[in-house]
């Protein structure tokens, strides 16, 4: 798991709900995207995980994360170099 699916998965089980960025529901609609054209057997709940994004966006020590992860996912083309993305 890479660290930032490992901060998602953290900051899902705060349980906070945030309103949703285009930054957040762009990043996990191309993974969630990416997730099912590669079959991958990553568990993955769209909502949850933008809810996530959103909790890690709020953290100003977390920002900088999800901004350098967000231009990994959309720089990349291929589904497996997106879900290999920090």
């Amino acid at each position: 798991m890479t660290a930032m699916r490992a901060l998602l998965v953290l900051a899902l089980l705060a349980g906070c709900t945030q309103p949703r960025s285009k930054t957040c529901t762009d990043i996990c609609s191309r993974e969630s995207d990416c997730i099912t054209a590669t079959k991958s057997e990553i568990p993955f709940d769209e909502k949850e995980w933008v809810s996530a994004c959103e909790v890690l966006r709020s953290d100003e020590q977390n920002l900088a994360k999800v901004e350098q992860h967000r231009e990994c996912v959309m720089k990349n083309a291929s589904c497996p170099a997106v879900l290999e993305c920090p």
